[in-house]
C-alpha cells in the first residue's frame, strides 16, 4: 500500500513539473509574441538549456538584436548553432550570416556557404539569393556567373523579391546569361510591383531610354521612376527632374517639378552626382519665372513632408 502510494505521488509531482514546464513554456513564447524581451529572455533560458529548439532559436534571435538583453553576437551564434544543430532552417541561416559579416564567429565564406547550401535544400529563399551572391562575388567559391544566376532564378521562382531585381541586373549585364533587355525589363517589373524601389529605378531608366528588344515609352518610365522617387530613390527623382525639365514622349515640360524632384535628389546624392543635380537646379532656376520658383518651393515643402503624394 505504501508503495503505490509512493508510485501515486511521483506520479503527481512528475504531471506537476510537466504542467509548470508547459506553462513556463507558454508564457515565454507568449512574452516574445508580444515584444516583452526582457521577460521573455528570462524565461527561456531553462527552455532552451533543457533543449527547446524553438527557445534556442528565439535566444539567438534576441542576442542578435539586442532584444531584451545585451547585444551579444558571440551569445547568437552559440544558441544559433544549437538550433542549427537540430535542423531548424531559420536558425542556419541566421548563423550563416554571422560567418559572412564574422560576428561572433571568425568570418568564413566557406562555411557560410556551406550552411546557406544546408538551407537551401529546403528551399529557403534567402539562403537561395544569398548562395546566388556568393557566386557573383566569387566568395567561399570560385565567381561563377552561371551559377549566381541559377541560384537567383530558384530564389526568385520560390518569390524572394530581391533575387528577381538581381535576375534584372544579370540580364542588364548579361552576367551568367545572355544581355537580354526585355528578360530584364520582365524580372525587374516584378520586383517593381512588390515596391522594390531600385527594380523601379531600373525598369524606368529602360523604358526612359529605350534599348534594343524594349522600345522606348515615357509614360511607363515615369510610371515606374515615380514610385521609386516616392520611396526617396535619390536617382530616381534624378531622372524624374530630367524628364519634367526637358519635356518628352507624352509628358509636357514642367519647371516647377523639375526643380523640385532635382532639388530632392541634390540631397540625397553624393559627391560628383550631388553637384550635378545642384547644376541643373541652378539651369532651371534661371529658367523660370518667379511664380514658377514659388510654385516649385510650395511643391518641396509639401513633398518634404510625404513623398508618397509627389508626382
Amino acid at each position: 500500500m505504501r508503495a503505490r502510494l509512493a508510485i501515486m505521488i511521483a506520479m503527481v509531482a512528475l504531471f506537476g513539473a510537466a504542467a509548470a514546464i508547459a506553462a513556463s513554456s507558454d508564457d515565454a513564447f507568449t512574452a516574445f509574441a508580444k515584444g516583452d524581451y526582457k521577460t521573455a529572455s528570462k524565461l527561456m533560458v531553462p527552455l532552451a538549456e533543457a533543449g527547446d529548439v524553438r527557445a534556442q532559436y528565439n535566444l539567438g534571435t534576441m542576442y542578435n538584436n539586442a532584444l531584451g538583453v545585451r547585444q551579444d553576437y558571440k551569445e547568437a551564434a552559440r544558441w544559433f548553432s544549437m538550433a542549427s544543430a537540430k535542423g531548424y532552417i531559420f536558425a542556419t541561416v541566421d548563423l550563416a550570416t554571422l560567418y559572412l559579416s564574422g560576428e561572433g564567429v571568425q568570418k568564413d565564406y566557406k562555411e557560410a556557404m556551406r550552411l546557406f547550401l544546408m538551407a537551401a535544400e529546403k528551399n529557403n529563399t534567402t539562403a537561395e539569393g544569398t548562395i546566388g551572391s556568393l557566386y557573383e562575388r566569387g566568395l567561399g567559391v570560385a565567381q561563377d556567373y552561371k551559377e549566381a544566376a541559377k541560384w537567383y532564378r530558384r530564389a526568385a521562382d520560390h518569390g524572394s523579391i530581391e533575387a528577381q531585381y538581381n535576375m534584372g541586373m544579370m540580364y542588364t549585364a548579361g552576367k551568367g546569361v545572355p544581355k537580354d533587355f526585355k528578360q530584364a525589363a520582365d524580372w525587374y517589373k516584378k520586383a517593381a510591383e512588390l515596391g522594390h524601389d531600385s527594380a523601379q529605378l531600373n525598369l524606368g531608366a529602360l523604358y526612359q531610354s529605350g534599348q534594343p528588344g524594349l522600345p522606348k515609352d515615357v509614360p511607363q518610365a515615369m510610371k515606374y521612376l515615380r514610385a521609386a522617387a516616392q520611396q526617396r530613390n535619390a536617382r530616381a527623382q534624378f531622372n524624374l527632374a530630367q524628364i519634367y525639365g526637358n519635356g518628352d514622349e507624352g509628358v509636357p515640360q514642367n519647371l516647377p517639378r523639375a526643380l523640385m524632384w532635382f532639388s530632392a535628389s541634390s540631397t540625397r546624392l553624393v559627391g560628383n552626382q550631388a553637384q550635378i543635380a545642384r547644376d541643373n537646379m541652378a539651369e532651371v532656376a534661371r529658367a523660370m519665372t518667379p511664380a514658377q520658383r514659388a510654385e516649385a518651393q510650395t511643391l518641396a515643402r509639401q513633398c518634404e513632408a510625404d513623398f508618397a503624394k509627389c508626382e
